[in-house]
């Protein structure tokens, strides 16, 4: 789903009795009604019986009003969050919304939940399979992909070839899921050094979800995002030998700019400036080549040319993640107060650094830390940065 548990401290702001009391009012009468979808999103991490009752009611009906259907859509999102099953009836009706994203949100949610489905739900699922959107029906695959519905080869199957790749790669992983078939799986992989980024994401995700142990090397190198890489290679492992010392899993932790394979359509930067463009655009290949044309700096080059962009955009979250990765991999001690400031920090966009910190005290020798990481391994919700804690703590 687009939100995180390690996203919740965003809107952790907003009290849970004031999110239910902006929930409850029309937006019409709210001074800025983009706060509604705000709310609904801040009550998916509470617990209350009131805060679930208000979910429910902006998860029901048809809106006219635009910030209302976008308040019933992550409303909707919410409960998936919730996870109570007895709230998987205004899921289900949401199946039938007209509006798009609607849907998407009600089966991301049945996803979420992780329940068995219904025979009603599993036949409306199926309806939408052959009578909607590409964006509805690549959810619907996923859906029985993840929830292990095993018996709708037949249906899937032709989708294989359609001309959107998004509903090709999902009902690739469905039939790799239940076939094994090394020929699809092999389909899959080929899509990963695409240059267009979407291809490579939807490639991944599908790769997740086919769950083949063959495919968990190919992610190790593929320049997409470590958080999406890992998320796909836990539900590899999950499902099959749930090795977390896995070179290859353990590579994707480590995120070394320098072992990934990268389309030949994208160039390596060749200045400080266009190393700075790199590292802040939109396509995380791009991204890892900026990081990795900063490693390949001569030595005495490397700490000047880290800081200076640090001091200059380390504020985007992207930008302050790749910093901390290329300290961890190039040794500098001598940013290591980076590395500590990164560790301890607690804010949620920057979650995706203290996975590179915590590499980075390992790399460095700050045996100092060694406390600071043990409580992080029990603190955090988010496996990928847990696992590296874990990872890490065995040999330090």
């Amino acid at each position: 789903m687009a939100n995180s548990k390690r996203f919740d401290g965003l809107f952790a702001w907003m009290s849970e009795s004031n999110a239910i009391t902006v929930l409850n009012q029309p937006s019409h009468e709210l001074e800025n009604p983009g706060i509604k979808y705000i709310a609904a999103t801040r009550l998916g991490a509470c617990t209350s019986e009131e805060s679930l009752r208000a979910l429910v009611t902006a998860s029901c009906g048809e809106r006219e009003d635009i910030f209302e259907r976008i308040t019933r859509r992550k409303a909707i999102e919410a409960l998936g969050r919730r996870k109570d099953p007895s709230t998987l009836t205004v899921i289900h009706q949401a199946l039938f919304s007209a509006d798009e994203p609607t849907v998407v949100n009600a089966v991301d949610s049945l996803i979420s939940m992780g329940l068995p489905l219904t025979q009603e739900t599993n036949t409306a699922l199926l309806n939408l399979l052959q009578n909607s959107s590409e964006a509805i029906q690549r959810v619907c695959i996923q859906c029985f992909s993840r929830l292990d519905v095993d018996n709708c080869l037949d249906q899937i199957k032709p989708l294989e070839s359609h001309p959107d790749y998004l509903v090709s790669g999902a009902a690739l992983a469905y039939l790799v899921r239940f076939t094994r078939s090394l020929e699809r799986l092999g389909t899959l992989i080929s899509r990963l050094p695409d240059p267009v980024v979407g291809v490579r994401r939807a490639a991944v995700i599908d790769l997740g979800d086919a769950a083949h142990e063959h495919g968990l090397s190919a992610l190790a190198s593929t320049p997409v995002s470590m958080p999406l890489r890992a998320k796909s290679a836990f539900q590899i492992l999950a499902r099959n030998s749930r090795d977390y010392s896995n070179t290859d899993f353990i590579s994707i932790l480590m995120d070394d700019p320098r072992l990934l394979s990268y389309p030949a359509q994208l160039s390596s930067p060749s200045s400080l400036d266009s190393i700075c463009d790199c590292l802040r655009h939109r396509d995380e290949g791009k991204q890892y080549l900026g990081a990795k044309a900063l490693l390949e700096l001569p030595s005495d080059e490397q700490q000047q040319s880290m800081l200076e962009i640090w001091n200059q955009y380390g504020s985007d979250y992207g930008v302050h993640y790749l910093i901390i990765n290329c300290i961890a991999h190039s040794g500098l001690d001598s940013l290591s107060d980076l590395v500590i400031e990164a560790l301890n920090t607690k804010e949620p966009q920057y979650a995706k650094s203290r996975i590179a910190a915590v590499w980075a005290c390992k790399s460095l020798g700050l045996k100092d830390t060694r406390y600071a990481i043990e409580r992080l391994s029990l603190e955090t919700q988010w496996d990928a940065l847990k696992q590296t804690c874990v990872s890490v703590l065995k040999n330090f």
